[in-house]
Order: structure tokens, then sequence, then C-alpha cells
């Protein structure tokens, strides 16, 4: 199984956001930058998440994204199947296939689609945040703005 590149930058996302969580807002640009990768699928990644209820979105000046619940509420099993979806490993629609009335395959990529989502419910954002993850990320969300501040001045 694959996650694809949405899913991705949305945990990136949701990280970012959990670690500056007491700084208020943050910016679609300061994100993208901190993990150097496009803004434009960044703010894609906004929308889902927007959609999903995991953050919220602020137009404006002083506007930006922030989580919408605790990182602890928040499971990682919860965002992936919101995002990717879940039954969907293999369509016996399409096609067609011949086999999909006695076919064992679509059963048994389901089964392990669910066991997927159930071993990342084990884990909340905050989890991942509390790990060696959160110092990591946090050491780069600061350099980025030490170089922002250096470049300003």
């Amino acid at each position: 199984m694959r996650l694809s590149l949405y899913t991705d930058f949305s945990l990136r996302l949701l990280l970012y956001l959990g670690t500056v969580r007491a700084d208020g807002w943050a910016t679609t640009p300061d994100i993208a930058r901190t993990f150097g990768i496009s803004a434009h699928h960044l703010h894609k990644a906004v929308q889902g998440l927007v959609r999903a209820g995991f953050v919220v979105a602020k137009q404006g000046r002083a506007g930006g994204v922030r989580l919408a619940r605790d990182p602890a509420a928040i499971r990682l099993g919860a965002v992936v199947a919101e995002l990717e979806g879940t039954g969907c490993l293999i369509d016996c629609g399409r096609g067609p296939c011949p086999l999909a009335e006695g076919c064992l395959i679509k059963h048994a990529l389901d089964a392990a689609e669910r066991g997927f989502i159930r071993e990342l419910d084990r884990f909340t954002l905050a989890d991942v945040m509390d790990h060696r993850t959160g110092a990591v990320l946090g050491g780069l969300i600061a350099a980025d703005r030490a170089r922002q501040e250096a470049s300003s001045a």
C-alpha cells in the first residue's frame, strides 16, 4: 500500500501545526518552506483537512491555519482513512472483472486495509510529536524562522 503525496503533505501539515500550536496561526508558505515542498500542493492539503475538520483556516493578513482539535484527539488512522478513503484498493467493477462474484482477493485486500488503518489508529498526532519526530521538526521550524529573520534584517 502506498499513500498519496496529498496524504503525505497532509500528515506533515498536521505535525507542523501540532508543533507550533501555541504560536497561533501558521501560514502555508512557512510550512511549505520548512519541508521544502510545493506551497500549491500544500494548499490543497489544507483544503482537504479543513473539509475533514482536522484544521481551521482563516483568511486575511492575520490569517493562516491551525489545528481544529487537540493533537491527542487526532488519530493517524482516521486521518489516512478520511484522505485516502477505504475499501478502494481494488475496484472489481472496473473492467468489469469476470471473477467479481466469486473472488476472495477483494475481501483479502479490504481486510488488510482495515488492519492497516487499525494499526495507524494506535497512534495520535500527540504520540508522534512526543517522539523524536517532534524534536526534529521543532529544530527545522526554528532554523527556518532564524533564516527568515536574518534575510529580513
